[in-house]
């Protein structure tokens, strides 16, 4: 068993936290010696204990008064670089360095932190594997850490002829049943909800996690619900604004009428506009100022245009139904700008899957 097998193994760990680490990280850890496994952890929820500490306080439990005897000279595989700053906890390199671990080897580089120098710089032998999968578990994180704004993620339910707005209200879904349960995963794993003013007054939605088995657990947090609405003449009853959770209006006014300030956890953000629009780029430069990583948009044509045009989204969700709108639906995007999504070298497409009757395409921006 090599390297590349128990980093693997320590990859399950962290997505076992993927949906109440936010807007932290997930991160598996795994304690080898003589090529056994005698502990593991992962970072559960966030504040928590970090995964190296879960993973030693295992072995500590697990061994008791020889705990370092077999921590002395084993292995530990973590697939995020150790933080080296303090923050809701203390620096997880300080707890490492108390005991002689023959190697450490992570997954991935943090830009954020400095852990792997000072590991180096104690005696250890650190080796990074630069693996694209740990990387791709803390995308949104560490796109943070690199470019100081959230990953924007766009998820769009298309029809075959690429049309996502039914015209008629008899309608409601464009995909089936197993599409809609994947956007469920979407949305627990994203800080931000945001969609437009016309999705929340014509469409109705509740745009909250409603899965049992992800909603159960007590560390789990229901992403806050953003909406567009430059002239607040939204449906201040709708499911959106009367559910549980955060609730927050991006609008240009400087206040919210009567109706809206009942509205319990409810609040403004204030951006300007352009091009008589409310300016998606305002609206990312003060977001990037939160404790947050991703936001999933969730909305109609005018908005998702209003972001794509300004080269905002980072990845696209589709879902495709097999089904032909024609006439019956409106196109899925309003921007100025012509994309032909599929075709196009801004994107890579990173996943192409069948997901029940439907298809699922995802662009990732190269």
């Amino acid at each position: 068993m090599n390297d590349s097998y128990f980093i693997s193994k320590a990859i399950s760990l962290a997505l076992k936290g993927k949906f109440n680490t936010k807007p932290g990280v997930n991160v598996g850890a795994i304690i080898v010696k003589n090529n056994k496994i005698i502990g593991k952890g992962f970072y559960e929820a966030y504040g928590g204990p970090h995964a190296e500490i879960n993973a030693i306080n295992q072995v500590k439990n697990k061994y008791k008064k020889n705990y370092l005897k077999h921590l002395s000279q084993s292995e530990i595989f973590v697939t995020l670089e150790p933080c080296s700053k303090e923050g809701k906890t203390g620096a997880c390199v300080n707890e490492l360095k108390k005991y002689d671990f023959k190697r450490i080897i992570v997954g991935a580089e943090d830009p954020s932190q400095n852990g792997l120098k000072s590991l180096r710089r104690a005696g250890f032998e650190v080796r990074n594997l630069n693996s694209e999968e740990c990387l791709n578990i803390n995308r949104a994180f560490l796109h943070k850490a690199k470019f100081e704004k959230p990953y924007v993620k766009a998820k769009i339910a298309i029809s075959n002829d690429y049309k996502s707005v039914h015209l008629s209200k008899n309608r409601k879904w464009i995909t089936g049943a197993p599409a809609r349960k994947d956007v469920q995963l979407l949305r627990a794993q994203a800080d931000i909800i945001l969609t437009g003013s016309g999705t929340i007054n014509f469409d109705k939605p509740s745009m909250n996690v409603r899965a049992k088995k992800i909603i159960s657990n007590k560390s789990f947090i229901q992403p806050a619900r953003y909406v567009f609405s430059n002239d607040l003449l939204l449906n201040w009853s709708a499911p959106f604004f009367k559910l549980p959770g955060k609730k927050v209006v991006v609008t240009s006014k400087k206040s919210l009428p009567k109706e809206a300030k009942k509205i319990k956890d409810i609040s403004l953000e204030i951006v300007n506009k352009k091009n008589n629009l409310l300016n998606p780029e305002h609206f990312i430069k003060k977001i990037s100022k939160k404790n947050l990583n991703s936001i999933l948009i969730e909305s109609g044509p005018k908005l998702l245009g209003s972001f794509g045009d300004n080269n905002l989204i980072d990845e696209y969700i589709f879902y495709i139904s097999k089904e032909n709108l024609g006439d019956k639906g409106s196109y899925f995007y309003a921007g100025k700008n012509k994309f032909n999504f599929f075709d196009n070298k801004q994107f890579d497409i990173v996943e192409d899957i069948e997901i029940g009757r439907d298809k699922k395409i995802v662009l990732r921006k190269k």
